[in-house]
């Protein structure tokens, strides 16, 4: 049996209760465990006595039947021996620099067809001439996407914004020339629209469909909602127009869609946007807050209280979908919560600025779609092929064995230490995560724990 005499509980054990479940989590091995009322008061006390089994027994000696504690105790110590509870810390030796590029988020235009008040891309132009991306500069990123992925076989290429489908005519051009690059290198990759949904025709829809792109929809919920940030160049409202395209796109059956919303302070009822989108008949949703400096829109640090209890009745919601059983795919909900990604990404999160990078119009490249434009941030342009080292070497090294204030975090492994733009955005560095989105992440992912046990049988009952 593990000695558990210097272990870190803080670091490596999350118990918690959800409603009238005593929950836990071994951060390291990923187990989720479900405990009556007795095993969480005899774990707690295990924890507070610094995993001295027999001290724990004494101290609960007047509450717990000799008998129950006696099951408890052999039901602990086989979970230990299981590798299911109070597993040893994992020490991680990827060297991040070393890794190749395998995703582009390719700002195809820096113009768009609506004008969100919210927008962090200035409306569309991210704060630059507005423009839309030539065939040339878009080959030239696919040539150098196969360059740089190394023995990478399956790559990614979001068409990103602005709005993307007003270089649509464009895109069926280079999409073709990425089919050839495919066979000639013997790669795959997989492209993805993310588009507010207005130039959604027909003839662009079967071009989705006939070439398997994923898409994203941008659609906020309730009318009410979207019409309030989400309005054409004229100011006014896009809800009526884009939701019978959205429909139609989604009823022809993508290979992969999202319906993604945005939630700011001036929706914190936030779940009825969800219940709304599931009621127009939208399976596979995400709901974003707003994020960043205060702008009026983004979450602040006193919404909080508010926001976790939305996240609550918003897991109530999903729980009940998941009974009728029409379960509903909510994108932040999706933690593999037994195996968990790969350890790259469970120390590094999202891989801006090493694997993913983000190319605009004019060919420069940022570590992401949030740093275009940021001064200190340009690393390169595709026709020269050149990345600078110093500030990959800067996102490489962003990871959780570099972040003391990630070490100790019980939720470490399911954000790889919190997106590198919002915290550069609340803290004007990228090694220190941002308060807000922490917290906000890690009721998520309480949530999800929560809907995980409640679905899976193999979860441990002790």
């Amino acid at each position: 049996m593990l000695s558990l005499a210097n272990y870190d509980f803080q670091a490596h054990i999350h118990l918690f209760k959800w409603q009238e479940h005593n929950l836990l989590l071994d951060v390291n091995s990923g187990a989720i465990h479900v405990l009556d009322d007795a095993s969480c008061k005899f774990i707690s006390k295990l924890m507070q006595v610094k995993g001295d089994f027999d001290v724990a027994r004494e101290c609960l000696a007047q509450e717990i039947p000799a008998l129950e504690l006696d099951e408890i105790i052999a039901e602990v110590s086989a979970a230990i021996q299981a590798g299911a509870l109070f597993t040893p810390a994992e020490f991680w030796t990827v060297d991040l620099s070393a890794m190749q590029v395998k995703a582009l988020c390719l700002n195809v235009a820096h113009a768009c067809n609506m004008k969100c008040s919210y927008c962090f891309a200035s409306q569309g132009d991210f704060g630059m001439d507005a423009c839309l991306m030539s065939l040339e500069t878009a080959c030239q990123a696919l040539d150098f996407l196969m360059e740089k992925s190394g023995a990478v076989k399956n790559l990614e290429v979001d068409f990103f914004g602005g709005e993307p489908l007003l270089a649509a005519p464009m895109l069926k051009d280079l999409v073709q020339y990425g089919r050839k690059l495919e066979k000639q290198y013997n790669k795959k990759i997989n492209f993805t629209l993310t588009t507010n949904a207005l130039l959604l025709n027909d003839e662009i829809i079967q071009f989705i469909l006939d070439e398997k792109l994923g898409v994203i929809l941008s659609l906020d919920g309730r009318p009410e909602t979207n019409d309030r940030h989400r309005v054409l160049r004229d100011g006014s409202g896009s809800y009526d127009i884009i939701v019978p395209k959205i429909k139609n796109m989604v009823d022809k059956q993508p290979v992969s869609y999202y319906v993604r919303g945005t939630f700011s302070r001036k929706n914190l009822d936030f779940t009825r946007d969800l219940q709304h989108l599931v009621e127009l008949g939208f399976k596979s949703i995400s709901l974003e807050p707003a994020v960043g400096p205060d702008n009026g829109f983004s979450i602040q640090e006193e919404d909080l209280p508010a926001v976790l209890q939305e996240y609550e009745n918003l897991t109530g919601l999903l729980y009940n979908y998941q009974l009728s059983g029409k379960p509903v795919d909510f994108f932040h909900y999706n933690l593999d919560l037994q195996k968990g990604p790969c350890l790259a990404k469970r120390i590094s999160g999202c891989g801006a600025g090493v694997e993913y990078l983000v190319v605009t119009p004019s060919g420069d490249i940022y570590p992401c779609h949030q740093f275009v434009g940021e001064a200190g941030f340009l690393m390169g342009n595709v026709f020269t092929g050149l990345l600078d080292e110093e500030i990959r070497l800067n996102f490489s090294g962003n990871h959780l064995g570099n972040k003391k204030e990630c070490r100790n975090c019980w939720a470490r492994y399911f954000c790889g230490g919190g997106c590198h733009a919002n915290a550069y955005h609340s803290n004007n560095d990228i090694s220190i995560p941002s308060k807000v989105s922490c917290m906000m992440h890690r009721k998520r992912i309480e949530g999800a724990i929560y809907l995980e046990a409640m679905q899976k049988t193999e979860a441990s009952f002790l």
